[in-house]
């Protein structure tokens, strides 16, 4: 095993271990342009580097879509600049919005996103990431 993987091991039902490796992010582009070389076989670079071809295929959807750099442990989140607009009034738009609550994204090509109330980050993260594309 390289030093660039992890590897940990977690005991199931007192009587298995079950050892999980997590790949570096620079390792997994390295076997994705190894998987996309001309006349290679997605199956045999995945036997190669010890790893599942499915696997694979959901590192290289990932990379195709952008988001193999958020889903990789240890790497830091995108940070945005953040303009706080002292004296803006805080108050719903609509008498459906009825908390005080609110997330105002404004980018770079004038498009605003507005979140009023509890709005869970997962859904603000995947319409922005949409919004990106």
């Amino acid at each position: 095993m390289d030093s660039s993987t992890l590897e940990t091991r977690a005991e199931v039902s007192g009587r298995k271990v079950v050892t999980r490796r997590f790949r570096s992010l620079e390792d997994k582009l390295q076997i994705i342009r190894d998987a996309r070389a001309p006349g290679a076989s997605v199956a045999a670079v995945a036997r190669t580097h010890g790893i599942n071809a499915n696997l694979l295929f959901a590192w290289m959807r990932q990379e195709e879509q952008g988001v193999l750099c958020a889903k990789t442990r240890g790497s830091a989140p995108a940070l945005l600049a953040v303009r706080v607009e002292p004296g803006t009034p805080v108050a719903p738009r609509s008498q459906g919005e009825r908390s005080a609550e609110r997330i105002e994204i404004e980018l770079p090509d004038g498009v605003c996103v507005r979140a009023y109330g509890s709005v869970p980050w997962e859904g603000l993260e995947r319409v922005l990431r949409l919004l990106r594309r």
